[in-house]
Parts: C-alpha cells; structure tokens; sequence
C-alpha cells in the first residue's frame, strides 16, 4: 500500500507543480503582451508592431527567479499571504531583467524598453500572476474539501496538544492533510481516541504503521511523546526517505500564533511572534479597519448623538465607561451606549438604528480594536476566558466577528470558533463575518440573536464566569 500511496501522492504533486509553471508562463506572457501594447499604442486594441523575440526572454528568466524564491515547493503554498508576497518580489526582479535587456539595444530592434514598458511589465505580472495563484488557490482547496490532493498523516503522541493538531486539522480540511490515526507509547493498539481516529500502535512499529496506513508525513509532537521514544525518533528521521517529518509545537496554543525561523547565535530556532496577523495580511486588515470605519463615520456620528439623546431623555446617561482586555493583555477603555438600564422605548431605538456598537468604531481608529475579531473581553471577567486568552490577546478584538454572526450553545464552542478565526485567519474570513454581520442585521430573528443583543458587547452570562 506504500508504495502505490507514494507514487500517487508524487503524480498529484507533480502535476501540481506542473500546472502551477505553466499557470506563471501563461500569466507573464499575457502580462508581458499587454505591456508591449499598452506601452506602444496606449491601447490594448490597436496593434503596435510585432514584439521584439529578445522580450520573450522575461518569461523563463522570471520563472527561474519564481523557482529560486520557493514559489514551486508545495508544502510552501496555497496558505497565508507569503506565497504572494514571494510573487511582488519576483516580478520586481523580473522587471529589472527588462532594463538589463535593454543594454543590448539591437537585440530589441527598434524598440528600447521604456519606463512605461518597464513599469507596466512589473505591475501586470503582479496583478496577473497573483491573480492566477488565487484562483488555483482556490480551485486547489475546493479539491482537498473532497479527498483530492491530500497527504494522509500520523499524529506520534496524544495528550491535549495531539488531539488539538488532529482537530485542527479536522476543521482545515482545505489544507489537505488527512490524519489517519496516532502513534502513542501509553495507550493500548486500537484505542479510540478522536471519533474514528485510533492509536495504530507504539513509536517503535512507525516503519510498519506507515507502510499499512499509506501515510506520507509524520508530525511528532515532542511533548506528548516519551522522552526515549522522542530521542529515537529524532535520530531515525534523516533515514526516513520518502516520508515527511514535522515537529509541532509542544503547544496547542501555539497554532494561534506566527513562529519565524531564525539563526540564533549560530543555531536554528523558532522565534514566537507576538502578533498573529502579521505581513500582508496585517497591511490588508488595517486599511479595511480604517478604509470601513471611515467610511461608516458619517452615518456613525449623527446615529450615535440620536440615540444619546434618546437615552437622556429617558433619564438615563447615555455612555457608560468600560475596561477592555486590548491585545497583548493591555487594558483598554472604551464608551459604550449605556442600553443596560434604559428604558424599552429608548433600547429599542438604539436597536432600530443599529448604533449600539458605534462608539466602538473610535476605538478602531486608535488601534485599539478591529472590526472584525474576537469577542471584546471586559477586564473584570478575564478570568472566566482564563483559558483561551493566551491566544486571544494575540489579535485585537472585534466590533463584530464570529462569536456574534455564529451564535454557539457553549463558552467552549464559541472559543473553538474564535480560535479558527485566528489561527486560519485571510482576510477573506473578515469579508465572510462582514456579510453575515449585515444579513444579520437586517434579519434580527431567532432566539439566539435576540440574547446576544441583550447587551452591546454581547457578553455572556454571568453563569459562565
């Protein structure tokens, strides 16, 4: 069975890469062709004369340059956003490849490679190539979900760290990564562990686990695996040929967080990042904080002074002053329409104009919440998210987010949901929870809306604490 399973993952793989070379050179010579048009002509219609054959040069150049920035190795793909930054960078020596060419003017012809073409040259291939990879990005995903191109995986060692990797990966199905079951020296072969996952037999029958199950990779989780067991195996991994080996952090709670390999004093290691979203999806993510919240600015403001005033004529004061757990543990403090003790008439009103949670939009543009993001946790109630607020105080909380558009029976439920949103976060997810916030909004039926209403932040009750 192993060897059947390895030659079939390696024809998926190739053909992936094989698709993924051609995708690029088909990207770069329409980005290139359009160029030439656009630089000459300044139209894409007319046509200018023939491209000079010495242009054509760029597209080989710049899928060797792909190929050396990693943009060809699988397990580096299809997730985050450092495959597209890989590709700004390549397309940027890509285009200064143009400029080489041009030393050699006759071998261009008449044509010299202009500012314009130079610049045109370097924004279509981003544009065009980062296109492309989003697409296979998303047709490669729609696969996984349904079996194909995935790598069937064994969990070495159980604890709450390997059942927290198996879920997870459970829930990722589009990474495509198949857990097939664990390899534990503590529990007895056959062993139900996770649904239909079950132990499949000791550290020491590995070899022969692998050759039965047809597994691919192995991640060993350090420290749920025995010390004699972990030290074997460390010293077995450089002969392990055709398999590979992954070392998960002894934590769970570190898939909620950005781990960067570096050169410390001459030795690798693994740096913890402070911050999940970093990189381009942080750029993306704050100029959609920003970008929104600006926006909703001229609607936000006369909202929120119609309901104070609602509020006051009530007898009620219309903001109350709230301590918030910011990012990183910092306590944060914020105004909040104070709905708690008004009376039905105003409440209700707050609630038709949706301006419940407008003052928060001020703490987005300080940089002290996000639109979309975990739930706000009051500093007062901290300890009942004891638990999960190690990797919650890695991003910052939400005026929305999917604690509020997935109501969930359960304190659990909702940190499991909440945890999914950091730990795979794009900012496609922040587009999905914005859509569901504003269907919502419209819909305001059921009853697990109506009691997540019953307060600005959607607090849970106090039974939870």
């Amino acid at each position: 069975m192993h060897d059947e399973a390895m030659k079939e993952r390696r024809r998926q793989r190739l053909l992936l890469i094989t698709t993924l070379v051609g995708l690029d050179a088909t990207m770069l010579a329409v980005a290139l062709l359009a160029a030439h048009r656009l630089a000459l002509a300044r139209s894409m219609w007319h046509a200018p004369p023939m491209i000079p054959p010495a242009l054509w040069i760029v597209v080989p150049i710049t899928i060797g340059i792909f190929a050396l920035g990693r943009l060809y190795v699988l397990d580096e793909l299809f997730e985050g956003s450092v495959e597209y930054g890989r590709v700004v960078y390549g397309s940027t020596l890509a285009s200064l490849s143009v400029i080489i060419l041009g030393f050699w003017g006759k071998l261009l012809g008449e044509v010299a490679p202009s500012r314009t073409l130079i610049i045109l040259v370097w924004a279509l291939s981003i544009f065009l190539v980062g296109g492309g990879r989003f697409a296979l990005r998303r047709a490669v995903r729609f696969l996984r979900r349904r079996g194909f191109l995935t790598s069937r995986a064994v969990i070495v060692g159980i604890g709450a760290s390997g059942l927290g990797f198996a879920r997870h990966f459970e829930q990722s199905r589009h990474s495509g990564v198949k857990i097939v079951g664990f390899v534990d020296d503590f529990l007895a072969p056959g062993t139900p562990v996770l649904g239909d996952l079950k132990v499949l037999g000791p550290p020491s029958a590995l070899d022969d686990i692998l050759d039965r199950t047809g597994a691919h990779e192995v991640i060993i989780v350090p420290t749920a695996t025995a010390w004699e067991s972990f030290q074997d195996l460390t010293r077995r991994m450089s002969s392990m040929n055709g398999y590979t080996v992954r070392l998960a952090p002894g934590s769970h709670d570190l898939l909620a967080t950005t781990m960067r390999a570096q050169q410390f004093a001459s030795i690798p290691m693994l740096t913890v990042e402070r911050v999940r979203i970093t990189g381009l999806d942080r750029l993306l993510k704050s100029a959609l904080d920003y970008g929104l919240t600006l926006l909703l600015l001229p609607y936000a403001v006369p909202a929120v002074l119609i309901a104070a005033a609602a509020l006051s004529m009530s007898g009620t004061s219309p903001f109350r002053r709230m301590q918030l757990v910011g990012r990183g543990g910092i306590p944060r403090t914020v105004f909040m329409l104070n709905t708690a003790a008004a009376a039905p008439a105003a409440r209700g009103l707050v609630k038709r104009i949706a301006s419940d949670r407008l003052p928060l939009l001020l703490s987005v543009l300080l940089g002290h919440s996000s639109i979309v993001g975990p739930r706000p946790i009051p500093v007062d109630q901290r300890r009942s998210y004891a638990t999960w607020l190690p990797s919650l105080l890695t991003v910052r909380p939400g005026v929305t987010g999917p604690w509020l558009v997935r109501p969930s029976a359960s304190i659990e439920e909702e940190m499991e949901a909440s945890l999914f949103y950091i730990r795979n976060y794009t900012i496609w997810l922040d587009a999905e929870v914005l859509l569901r916030s504003v269907l919502r909004l419209f819909s305001r039926n059921g009853a697990a809306e109506a009691r997540a209403e019953d307060s600005p932040l959607g607090e849970r009750a106090a039974a939870h604490r």
